[in-house]
């Protein structure tokens, strides 16, 4: 599996996509009663190579038993990342793969896959709206690929775009280059959080201030960037995890600074501070210092499931410059944004992450189906959000799971 810093570097000289390599036919034993049973879940695996990691989307009907695995999977060429929206489950290329397959539940309950969506560059991510509409963003990784961050609406349905927009990325950052680390649609605007980096030596400078660039939606114009220097950036290299949305409208911004997530320094707390519903500033009086909580640390990824709860991976050891890239030391944690409040997740395992990706997490009836690698071993683990308590599950047979979808 590549690590966050092969990631971040193979992504800063865009263009070499990782290579397809075929999956031996060996590998294992079906996932039990494929296309049977009252569900059907979607999976993207990733399985390393020699040749480089393949990607497939593979398809199960129980996530609690059994193995899973890539026989009769949908092979993904190239690097994939994944994105769920009007039934529909979008495996994203990028590492120089700019096309999206489409993919949904057919009439005979078995996965199908739509091509034809191609982006103009890599695309950064793809955010639901509502049941029709996704919204993208594609974010060069170097003043070398482009100079412009591209903005564009996507029609579930039609499998098309619209709505395409640009804005010059130094009317966000003009000191250095940036990368893109999430967004979110309120109404009629969009929030997007994004980290200052030296584009020729990797560095962040410029810790010290939190930023969201606001824009309008769905037409992408640049109306402000607004800052908060209680904490720094928002998210980290490719985790798509710097902003979330509550059910009432507010935006809180995640930020972690965390050498093990690729930061080269960190010079404040790591935090979560929020926008209140109808502002775009920063509210002033709230600040959740992580770090200090406890159970606390630096939220390296996370999902928001809910009633102000986010499901999170938090680093619980203290990183050091040492661990730079390593996306270590991380349990599973249920932030509780109200009060302000951290759980840890009994009986689930210290983990390390899938580096620079986004968080495969599928919230399901109070239940939170992720997947975590222990020993060597790849498995499926249930988390009842009421107790902060996981169950092992089922067995994948893969290096890692980028994305989990409920399809029925």
């Amino acid at each position: 599996m590549y690590s966050i810093k092969q990631l971040f570097k193979t992504t800063l000289f865009a263009g070499l996509a990782i290579a397809a390599v075929s999956c031996s036919k060996d590998k294992g034993t079906d996932t039990p009663a494929v296309g049977s049973g009252d569900h059907v879940y979607a999976l993207g695996l990733g399985i390393d190579g020699t040749g480089g990691t393949t990607n497939y989307v593979a398809q199960a009907s129980d996530l609690m038993s059994g193995t899973i695995n890539a026989k009769a999977a949908l092979l993904q060429t190239g690097y994939r990342d994944y994105a769920f929206g009007g039934s529909t489950f979008f495996s994203i290329g990028g590492l120089g793969v700019t096309d999206a397959n489409a993919i949904t539940l057919g009439s005979d309950n078995k996965l199908t896959s739509k091509t034809g969506l191609t982006f103009e560059t890599d695309n950064s991510e793809l955010v639901n709206v509502d049941a029709n509409t996704m919204v993208g963003a594609s974010f060069p990784s170097s003043s070398t690929v482009g100079l412009n961050a591209k903005f564009y609406t996507l029609n579930i349905a039609s499998n098309t775009l619209s709505n395409k927009a640009e804005v010059p990325m130094n009317k966000l950052f003009s000191k250095d280059w940036l990368f893109y680390t999430g967004m979110q649609v309120r109404g009629n605007q969009l929030f997007q959080t994004f980290y200052p980096v030296n584009q020729t030596t990797y560095a962040t400078l410029y810790t010290d201030t939190n930023y969201v660039a606001v824009y309008s939606y769905p037409g992408f114009v640049l109306q402000k960037v607004i800052k908060d220097t209680r904490t720094g950036p928002s998210g980290a290299f490719n985790t798509r995890s710097g902003i979330v949305q509550t059910e009432s409208g507010d935006l809180y911004t995640i930020s972690n600074s965390s050498f093990a997530n690729g930061y080269s320094q960190s010079t404040k707390p790591a935090g979560i501070l929020r926008i209140k519903a109808g502002a775009t500033d920063f509210d002033p009086t709230y600040f959740f210092n992580t770090d200090t909580a406890p159970n606390g640390g630096k939220i390296a990824h996370a999902k928001y499931i809910g009633n102000g709860l986010i499901f999170a991976a938090i680093t619980t050891q203290v990183p050091v410059l040492a661990d730079r890239w390593s996306d270590n030391y991380l349990r599973l944690a249920i932030i509780n944004l109200t009060n302000n409040t951290i759980t840890l997740v009994a009986n689930a395992p210290v983990f390390k992450g899938n580096g620079g990706r986004s968080f495969a997490a599928l919230l399901d009836g109070g239940k939170v189906y992720t997947a975590l690698s222990s020993g060597g071993v790849v498995n499926i683990y249930q988390v009842d959000v009421a107790s902060a308590t996981a169950v092992k599950g089922a067995v994948v047979e893969a290096t890692f799971v980028g994305g989990i979808a409920k399809m029925k």
